[in-house]
């Protein structure tokens, strides 16, 4: 059969044509609309960046101008509630908290970019301010989030934030706030009065917030709107810290929370928003131990942040940490002694970082809390003896030598050596087991011939010990406790346990003994949550159930007191109350190991706090990467 061409095939050929002319056209479209796109997009990446140098141009004219002011009238006065004190004949507050970033930003080799990478040992359950505890969601809400007045770290002096000004009324109960009225937050919405004053009354309300929280702004009785950019809060006592509690709270925007359920709040993970340089991607979503990520506030009002991104890793274990650190893969280590000791043998990786070795006053401490009642029911660690017998079974000596290298000391109180608040005439209590061991057999314990202790109720004297799992550097503590405690007969049965379920058992108060660290979160630190009575129900954090109605005295009596020297007196007599009474058995303090990678610039140590990063703090941030050193994109 001859096949033949027809017509048919040709009108086939013709739809084919057409089909490929419209496919090529359609690429071809395609194409022209995706270099429109990136046109777009490049437009609005450069009016970004336009207006990110405008708003620097400003910010920079308007610390002219304030520098001009002040010298004018012959002096920079700065915020004159030191460390939250307050006065009601203050002068008005100056000072600006983006003077030391400013002229970082001067420096020859000054570029905004890369990526900084930081750890956390634990995953936070939570990165909300309003529901979350812990130093790790801290560390992130801190370049999210924003309060009203903040830290200079140089001078350790408060200074206008979100606020422009303040002022007290004569009686001290009263304070005024003018905000700025150029602030928005990362969404594009303004900052006004009406979002202070939802932050305060969803921090107090308790079907969001707990008792552990709202126990901090107990004082403050009202908060009011004067006009859209004034605030005044009302507060029912003289309290030292009045300043602080108001001012450091970050705002909150109410248009984001709107329509969300008081349940809604409290249990989500996420739901950050903030005016800080540095946003969640989605603020609504955060999945606990999963990296956390944060990119740039591209509309931040103030001094932008020097990197692009910043991303908190989890990795639990202290080795793991270290390797990832040498490999380049974290910027920020904080060494443990052996660990820092060990690296410093590496020419190599000396060559290419930074190694830092300080104390300041902000240096927490590492402690056993003996739990006074458990089930309802008191322990025998209700009585002071023995809580003083089992700090004396202990050598701290030897673990600061052995496990810190050196690089510690043994702690006798809350209050750091090098703070206002120590009482220098307190001494540690000494290692000697003897003495404890004597001690103990006046309260009713009892040794048999084989040297096992046993209540005064007969039964054999065990101690369940609750720690952070995962931590080399708490395992080695705890075997040395272990051992120190079984030479006077006492059966110590280690608990290392997850985060979030430490958390839990803490909150419930579950447990007999637990070892964790507490930081000290201003110069003058305030012991009320810790050791007053009152915290010890409704989540506080007296998870110890310790009580002594001379101490309650003291702090409160502390609380009110206005002239500073006076009230550091006050504390110093609760430090002598509280080594008496040994509610913890105050275990050390350790110095800072800090490794950093070497391109990171600006790295300064500074009095008081060390050096010129606080990672829990909300402070503009100093430390930069040069262009040509940047490695991330």
């Amino acid at each position: 059969m001859e096949n033949r061409f027809g017509f048919k095939d040709f009108v086939n050929i013709i739809l084919l044509a057409g089909i490929l002319v419209t496919m090529w056209w359609g690429v071809v479209q395609n194409d022209r609309h995706w270099e429109k796109f990136k046109e777009i997009q490049e437009s609005v990446n450069a009016q970004t960046r336009d207006l990110t140098t405008l708003r620097r141009t400003i910010s920079g004219l308007e610390s002219t101008v304030e520098d001009l002011g002040s010298r004018l009238q012959g002096s920079v006065t700065v915020v004159p509630q030191d460390n939250g004190s307050q006065s009601g004949n203050s002068p008005t507050p100056t000072g600006n908290i983006f003077r030391r970033v400013r002229e970082v930003n001067k420096l020859p080799d000054y570029a905004p970019g890369d990526v900084f990478v930081d750890n956390f040992s634990s995953a936070p359950p939570k990165l909300s301010f309003l529901t979350a505890h812990d130093v790790y969601s801290r560390q992130v809400y801190s370049r999210i989030l924003e309060p009203l007045a903040g830290w200079d770290i140089e001078k350790v002096k408060m200074v206008p934030y979100l606020a422009k000004s303040w002022s007290w009324s004569e009686d001290n109960l009263e304070l005024t706030v003018k905000l700025r009225e150029d602030v928005t937050f990362s969404d594009g919405e303004p900052m006004d009065a009406d979002d202070v004053i939802f932050t305060w009354k969803t921090l107090m309300n308790p079907e969001i917030t707990d008792g552990h929280t709202r126990a901090y702004y107990r004082h403050g009785k009202n908060v009011e709107k004067i006009d859209q950019y004034t605030v005044r809060w009302t507060f029912e006592k003289v309290f030292y810290e009045n300043f602080l509690r108001a001012m450091e709270v970050p705002v909150h925007p109410e248009h984001f929370f709107e329509g969300r359920s008081e349940q809604e709040i409290r249990n989500s993970t996420a739901l950050v928003m903030g005016t800080g340089p540095y946003r969640l991607r989605d603020p609504e979503k955060y999945t606990p131990g999963e990296p956390i990520e944060l990119v740039r506030n591209e509309r931040y009002w103030g001094v932008p942040g020097p990197w692009d991104r910043m991303i908190f890793r989890v990795i639990s274990k202290e080795s793991t940490e270290q390797i990832a650190f040498q490999n380049g893969e974290i910027d920020l280590f904080v060494a443990y002694p052996d660990q820092h000791v060990k690296m410093l043998k590496d020419e190599a990786l000396v060559a290419r970082t930074q190694q830092l070795v300080y104390e300041h006053v902000r240096t927490g401490y590492l402690y056993i809390a003996w739990n006074q009642k458990l089930s309802g029911k008191p322990t025998v660690f209700a009585d002071k003896r023995v809580r003083q017998a089992m700090t004396m079974l202990l050598d701290r000596e030897r673990i600061v030598r052995e496990s810190l290298l050196g690089f510690g000391t043994v702690a006798s109180g809350p209050f750091h050596h090098l703070g206002p608040q120590h009482n220098s005439d307190v001494s540690p209590w000494p290692y000697d087991p003897g003495r404890a061991v004597e001690l103990l057999k006046v309260v009713g314990f009892t040794v048999d011939a084989d040297g096992v202790m046993y209540e005064p109720n007969g039964e054999r004297f065990k101690v369940k010990l609750t720690y952070p799992a995962g931590s080399d550097f708490y395992q080695k503590i705890m075997l040395g406790a272990k051992d120190n405690y079984a030479r006077a007969g006492i059966e110590i049965e280690l608990d290392p346990q997850e985060w979030s379920l430490l958390l839990k058992n803490l909150k419930e108060r579950s447990f007999d003994a637990i070892t964790l660290g507490w930081g000290a979160g201003n110069i003058e630190s305030d012991i009320e949550q810790m050791f007053h009575t009152r915290t010890i129900g409704d989540g506080g954090d007296n998870r110890n159930a310790y009580s002594n109605p001379e101490l309650d005295a003291l702090i409160d009596r502390a609380h009110v007191t206005m002239d500073y020297d006076e009230r550091i007196e006050i504390w110093k007599r609760c430090h002598e109350i509280l080594h008496e009474d040994q509610p913890y058995t105050f275990l050390f303090r350790r110095k800072v190991l800090l490794w950093l990678d070497k391109r990171v610039k600006n790295v300064k140590q500074i009095p008081v706090l060390g050096i010129n990063y606080v990672s829990t703090w909300v402070v503009p941030l100093e430390w930069y990467v040069p262009k040509s050193q940047q490695k991330r994109r």
